[in-house]
């Protein structure tokens, strides 16, 4: 085996010196490059998660709006169906105070009916009482004191009065 040390001693000095190199000039940059680079990445994903965290927040709160919104919806329609059946309630009081009002004219319209029937009833009766006495007697009485007396006869009577 034959060993060159020279050619040996030569690749190793110049190893050195490539790393020496490397060293000063590229790993120094490169590192830094990288650290920079990673301080970067780590500082957006704070910001993202950051951002995750007012995301998550923002989605609370409108969910929290929406449900407040959907209680105040559900009370204003409760209180919508409540005055809606208030209202009918007063509609029909209404309807039954009118219903109760024509009912109670009409009564007083028949009992008015009811009494100028009896009073032309009993002025009818008197008349032909009259008639009925004139003709039985056969001569002409003086009428308005004959009514006079029919009257108070039919007056007397109870169920004429």
């Amino acid at each position: 085996m034959n060993l060159d040390f020279q050619q040996i001693l030569t690749q190793i000095v110049g190893f050195l010196i490539l790393l020496w190199l490397l060293r000063r000039y590229a790993w120094g940059p490169l590192l830094l490059l990288m650290d920079t680079r990673r301080s970067d990445i780590v500082s957006q994903f704070g910001a993202i998660q950051k951002g995750n965290e007012e995301i998550a927040g923002l989605k609370q709160m409108y969910a929290e709006k929406i449900a407040d919104i959907e209680n105040q919806a559900k009370l204003k329609i409760q209180d919508a169906v409540i005055q809606g059946e208030r209202q009918a309630k007063q509609i029909a009081e209404e309807a039954r105070l009118a219903a109760q009002g024509i009912l109670e004219k009409a009564r007083e319209d028949i009992q008015q009916e009811v009494a100028a029937a009896r009073i032309m009833l009993r002025n009818e009766v008197a008349l032909l009482a009259v008639s009925a006495a004139e003709q039985v007697i056969r001569k002409e009485l003086d009428t308005e004191q004959d009514r006079t007396l029919v009257l108070q006869y039919l007056d007397e009577i109870k169920g004429f009065k």
